[in-house]
């Protein structure tokens, strides 16, 4: 059955900055965390897969920050399953103050992967049931990103234990994270992020030495690469917008 859930969080000291501001990447974290309730009470959560040997997978996100909420105030984020096209599932999440004023929305792109041959598989045609139908869709990520050039602005980071998710590999919002520690103080602090656009090309595990490079693309746009340092190969691309 499909529906919209809804969750009701209030910003804690532990996740604000210097303006008393939600930082993003904690916001970013409470939206998975809304979309993870929401698919347990559905019954197709990565446990309620697991025996059949497949998980889902974060490929693409899109969001729009218009207001970072304050300490102590209390936002509802709302998610539902968007859309559904053979390999590929959406998601949308939109996020309210206590005014129902829009502080934040969020559309992304989905696959399951097979846990054990490590590809993706068609999701099944049952799982339509679950899209919820509405005329006010987000529109779906599907930008090609830009890559950094080496040598500009990078960051190292090795994998520990406290990276991991559930499924034993870094977290998505760990690696997005990751981002933000790259960038400089006059950035974080005298700057406010307006749009992040990400993609996901693999996975990031234990051990493994990643380096996170940057280049500024204009006043305003900064582009993002998570890679492998050993291998090169890319983890994440993203893109960062600021005003």
């Amino acid at each position: 059955m499909s529906y919209i859930h809804k969750e009701t969080f209030r910003v804690r000291t532990s996740e604000i900055n210097l303006r008393k501001e939600i930082h993003p990447h904690h916001l970013i974290q409470l939206m998975q965390e809304s979309s993870m309730q929401h698919t347990l009470g559905m019954k197709v959560s990565v446990w309620d897969l697991e025996s059949q040997n497949v998980s889902w997978v974060l490929l693409k996100k899109n969001i729009q920050f218009f207001r970072f909420p304050l300490l102590g105030e209390q936002i509802e984020i709302h998610t539902y399953p968007s859309g559904l096209d053979g390999y590929f599932t959406y998601r949308d999440y939109y996020v309210y103050d206590e005014k129902g004023n829009i502080c934040a929305n969020a559309s992304s792109m989905w696959t399951l992967m097979d846990t054990v041959g490590r590809k993706m598989v068609k999701i099944p045609a049952e799982f339509g049931s679950l899209v919820y139908q509405t005329d006010h869709y987000l529109p779906k990520p599907s930008q090609k990103l830009k890559i950094p050039k080496e040598g500009e602005l990078s960051y190292n980071v090795t994998v520990n234990y406290l990276h991991l998710d559930w499924n034993g590999h870094v977290n998505n919002v760990q690696l997005i994270k990751m981002i933000f520690e790259s960038l400089g103080e006059a950035t974080l602090q005298n700057r406010i992020l307006s749009s992040f656009t990400i993609q996901f090309k693999s996975e990031a595990t234990i051990g493994q030495n990643l380096v996170v490079r940057s280049e500024l693309i204009s006043e305003n746009e900064i582009i993002h690469a998570i890679k492998n340092r050993e291998t090169e190969k890319d983890i994440i691309l993203a893109t960062t917008n600021w005003v």
